[in-house]
């Protein structure tokens, strides 16, 4: 953090980016093409966020998980973060075009998948990571897109053939973000597991998820939970992330259980299939901003702007 002369303390742009959520990268994309969040700034040029800042990209953030596009946010603004100010933003409808957002890049992913385009398909996808954040590309893009994707390949003879191909795109893409993160960090990586037999789609956004949450980490895929010790023993990690397979026999669940209890570590169960594991071996499941909360790593808390905002919403439902 930066101390500005007759102001309060300010935060740098990483900081700003831990306390919402919210990239760098895409903070000044935000500033450069649409003039939003336009900082203070240092004698030396370093942008600085107060509170007012970090109230708008709460605003922001509100209206990106309701499917307005970064580029139609503006006019929707208001200076007031005030509940007064919050009651009638929500009463707007969206166009047809903001609810088409999401259509119109999934149709081109498809495509990209459909001529095996990797330069497509990468372009499309940093675009997009360029102007939104996970949070809001998880529900908005990316579990829509390959849900439905696996529709439009049903019965196509080469499927298998453009699965493969896409998760092989995904993987070295997300790899490069792993390592580049963990280049960063000092700290020791945590580890994210994948058994056998779940989906690799599943480990790839989940490791997405940690990445958007600065979690630097290592991403194995074992075939018998009995490798895990071993693995945790020589990689030393102190935080276990283990993505359950879809249908697991007795004999696993117990295996695992043994796992967690014997680990030397601290092991959760993550992903689409954890609860349903959790209620089996009689733990309690949480979503990943709590679970993480839990393990004490810093996670973005919503703003009581946002909060107002979101009951409101809810209220007229």
């Amino acid at each position: 953090m930066d101390k500005v002369e007759g102001e309060a303390i300010w935060l740098t742009i990483g900081d700003a980016a831990q306390r919402t959520g919210v990239n760098p990268v895409t903070l000044r994309a935000w500033q450069r093409r649409f003039g939003l969040v336009v900082p203070k700034r240092t004698p030396k040029g370093h942008r600085l966020y107060g509170e007012y800042h970090l109230a708008q990209i709460e605003e922001i953030l509100f209206w990106l998980n309701q499917g307005v596009a970064i580029s139609k946010v503006k006019p929707l603004l208001k200076s007031s973060q005030t509940q007064a100010a919050a009651k009638p933003l929500a009463k707007q409808a969206l166009t047809t075009e903001e609810q088409n957002l999401w259509l119109e890049n999934i149709e081109c992913l498809n495509q990209s998948c459909l001529d095996f385009n990797a330069a497509a398909l990468n372009t499309k996808l940093t675009e997009l990571s360029g102007l939104y954040p996970f949070s809001v590309l998880k529900n908005g893009l990316y579990w829509p897109w390959l849900n439905g994707l696996e529709g439009l390949l049903l019965g196509r003879p080469d499927a298998a053939s453009i699965e493969t191909w896409l998760i092989d795109e995904l993987s070295a893409r997300i790899a490069k973000r792993r390592l580049a993160q963990q280049q960063a960090d000092a700290q020791m990586p945590h580890l994210l597991v994948e058994l056998q037999g779940a989906k690799p789609i599943n480990s790839l956004m989940m490791s997405l998820e940690l990445i958007a949450y600065h979690i630097s980490h290592n991403l194995v895929k074992v075939a018998n939970v009995s490798e895990l010790n071993f693995i945790v023993q020589r990689l030393n990690c102190s935080q276990v992330f283990v993505l359950p397979q879809p249908q697991m026999t007795s004999t696993e669940t117990q295996a695992l259980q043994d796992f967690m209890t014997s680990a030397g570590a601290k092991v959760h169960l993550v992903g689409s299939y954890a609860k349903v594991v959790n209620q089996a071996l009689g733990m309690a499941h949480c979503d990943t901003p709590k679970l993480l909360a839990l393990c004490g790593i810093a996670v973005p808390k919503q703003t009581e702007f946002s909060q107002q905002i979101l009951s409101d919403v809810e209220g007229k439902k």
